[in-house]
């Protein structure tokens, strides 16, 4: 029963967290909307995805918000929870991100990352890696992303967590103001 609880207690942390932020992106949104992609434009990001770490299969739910302090050039912070398996899995992703804003409809991109994954149960660990995907235009300031993602975990123990890299998809709402 105690894990239950424990269950539902991140449960609404991770609510009031997507909560806070989505409320903070909005405080700090400028008056006027900048064009997408451009110097000085800000993004907020939601994600879905699939991943395997420690031989078990999760859901990655993920937030992001960035800031493109030049042309096509986000720098981002990101909160990821993996749900639907133990042990519980939580990521802190500061990211640097390259989109090719020229192109139309599609917008490819380009990221290299860096986390902090948080095991309940297990020792924290850092990881790397990069993002590879493209944006699909819904109208000039939301896109649908679709792409994949590398991740490798530092100092890892085959032991432990069995396979030290994952590959994994993710489908995102990408949304500039």
């Amino acid at each position: 029963m105690t894990a239950r609880r424990e269950n539902a207690r991140n449960e609404t942390a991770c609510r009031s967290f997507f909560a806070a932020a989505i409320l903070a992106v909005m405080l700090v949104a400028p008056s006027t909307p900048a064009h997408a992609f451009e110097q000085g434009a800000s993004s907020i990001s939601l994600s879905l995805g699939a991943g395997q770490q420690l031989d078990r299969d999760y859901t990655v739910i993920a937030g992001r918000y960035g800031y493109y302090f030049v042309r096509e050039f986000e720098g981002s912070v990101a909160f990821e929870a993996w749900r639907g398996n133990d042990p519980q899995i939580y990521k802190i992703i500061p990211e640097l991100r390259y989109v090719y804003s020229r192109a139309f409809p599609i917008k490819p991109y380009l990221a290299i990352f860096v986390s902090r994954t948080l095991y309940q149960g297990l020792s924290d660990r850092n990881t790397y890696g990069g993002k590879l995907g493209a944006y699909f235009t819904i109208n000039p300031n939301a896109h649908l992303g679709i792409g994949g993602v590398y991740e490798r975990i530092e100092n890892c123990n085959a032991d432990v967590y069995r396979d030290c890299r994952q590959v994994y998809s993710e489908v995102s709402l990408h949304f500039t103001f």
